[in-house]
């Protein structure tokens, strides 16, 4: 039974939560699975996690909730507000942007590699570090990173810059909003029909990283909590879970069946579950950030775990790739590998090991440059509603 006295969960840091370590899953289990040898199998589409899905989650949200700052009035859409909403948004993107490519750096100078990374390159991790808006075109490997996963990082920052623009074309009204969503909507199936007939063009990894192709989730998130802003009471989210992860198991079979096909298609199919999803989960509680590391024991359960995991999303997502790759070779974890039990074992103890530096980032750099005022001898967290 939960204690009365404890706070309510945060959906949306549990979805983040979810979110990240989908992502963790897809690049860490897509290394270790290697030696399985399970295509054909009825269970192999669901091995290996797909990644990209869940970054459309993120997006989703956080078009979502940096909107209804200014839905609520909290942020103006003047030049005072704007320029603030600014500066907290650098605050929160920029310091681990920019800390992970230094890290990897050290690393890589010192040999603390694996061999399948490629090699840091200075000047292309500089310019990822520092958002250039041509960096998510480069071909090859998305943003030509060392941690690919870094591009919707990237597309976050230009997003946020863009947000306030649109919102004061749209004069805070979701129509104006709604009507650029259907406009990216008919370009997206213009797209799969492309696909469908042609069989062109490669989505992947071309397109799939660029800003028009999932721009719509911002969008939604934005247009979401524009209509949403009135209604404060969360509903009853099993329904819109349940057709969350239905949607999800079909997306790895989709996949599996054909990737570009399914590049091409997913956007516009996984749109209204991952709405849904969010569009319930329009509670105006949201749980504070630990400042230390000793506040961090304040979670507790499952859930509180999940949440917990969505408060450090951001350091989880840009240095679980390469510290997990790293992790592996060093720990020569593939060769333990026989069956789905020791993947799942392997899976775990590679998060166990990288989590320390993760956990070290998210406290004296994410939340040290988000917040510049909180110290961190405060042992002190308030919940509040």
């Amino acid at each position: 039974m939960t204690n009365p006295v404890d706070p309510p969960y945060d959906r949306f840091q549990i979805m983040r939560g979810v979110a990240c370590l989908m992502v963790f899953a897809n690049h860490i289990a897509g290394l270790l699975s290697a030696p399985l040898g399970a295509e054909g199998q009825w269970y192999g589409p669901l091995l290996v996690p797909l990644g990209f899905p869940w970054v459309w989650l993120f997006l989703i949200l956080s078009g979502f909730l940096l909107t209804k700052q200014f839905a609520s009035g909290r942020v103006t859409l003047d030049r005072a507000g704007v320029s603030k909403f600014y500066r907290r948004r650098s605050r929160r993107l920029f310091p681990m942007l920019i800390f992970t490519p230094v890290l990897l750096g050290v690393l890589f100078s010192l040999g603390i590699w694996s061999p399948n990374l490629p090699s840091f390159h200075a000047i292309s991790e500089l310019q990822i570090a520092l958002a250039l808006p041509w960096v998510a075109y480069v071909s090859g490997n998305p943003v030509a990173s060392v941690n690919s996963a870094v591009w919707s990082a990237v597309l976050e920052v230009h997003y946020f810059f863009l947000l306030p623009l649109l919102l004061a074309f749209a004069r805070l009204r979701a129509k104006p909003v709604l009507a650029v969503l259907a406009l990216w909507a008919i370009g997206i199936a213009l797209l799969a029909l492309s696909v469908a007939v042609a069989g062109e063009p490669a989505i992947f990894p071309g397109i799939y990283q660029q800003h028009l192709y999932n721009a719509g989730f911002i969008l939604a998130g934005c247009a979401l909590a524009l209509v949403a802003r009135e209604r404060a009471r969360p509903v009853k989210m099993r329904w819109p879970v349940a057709a969350t992860a239905a949607a999800m198991v079909g997306t790895q079979y989709l996949c599996a069946y054909g990737l570009n096909l399914a590049l091409a298609l997913l956007p516009l199919l996984l749109l209204g579950p991952f709405s849904w999803l969010v569009f319930c989960s329009n509670a105006n509680w949201q749980a504070p950030l630990p400042q230390n590391l000793s506040s961090l024991a304040l979670s507790r359960g499952p859930l509180r775990w999940l949440e917990l995991a969505g408060m450090m999303s951001y350091s989880i997502y840009l240095l679980h790739k390469p510290l997990g790759y790293i992790a592996v070779s060093r720990l020569g974890l593939v060769a333990w590998v026989q069956g789905i039990p020791t993947l799942l074992v392997t899976l775990l103890l590679t998060l166990i090991a990288i989590l320390p530096a993760i956990i070290v980032a998210f406290i004296f750099v994410e939340v040290r440059f988000r917040h510049p005022t909180a110290r961190p001898s405060d042992m002190e967290v308030r919940w509040s509603g």
